[in-house]
């Protein structure tokens, strides 16, 4: 399934490098904000994305830091590991296209792991 990435939010679930790739236009579709939250329903499938503070348990945006780049990355070896835990058709070393849904109040997006693309080497975003 082919996106128009303008208007569809995405991230690249990267299991070798231990990495989630957000594209810097969900974090638009946010409202760009300092810091986000991810959260995972192992029961739906599902991983949210939404807007945070601070004081909250949070990843911050360092926007400075992907002027010129086209994504946001977080790195963590265990939220890796449990994600691949909940999908175990994933491969080890895979990498994984998701698409997300906007809330209506656009303070969340939504992905479903289970519509999950495996993507290649050759595939860029």
């Amino acid at each position: 399934m082919k996106n128009n990435c303008m208007n569809t939010p995405l991230i690249v679930i990267d299991s070798k490098n231990n990495r989630i790739r957000i594209h810097r236009n969900t974090l638009h579709l946010l409202g760009d904000p300092e810091y986000i939250q991810l959260l995972v329903n192992p029961q739906q499938l599902t991983i949210a994305i939404l807007p945070s503070r601070k004081g909250e348990t949070a990843n911050a945006i360092r926007w400075d830091r992907i002027a010129g780049r086209k994504s946001c990355e977080l790195y963590s070896k265990v939220l890796i590991r449990q994600l691949s835990n909940i999908c175990p058709d994933w491969k080890m070393n895979g990498k994984y296209r998701l698409y997300g849904v906007c809330a209506s109040d656009g303070l969340l997006i939504q992905f479903d792991m289970s519509s999950a693309e495996e993507i290649g080497r050759e595939t860029a975003i």
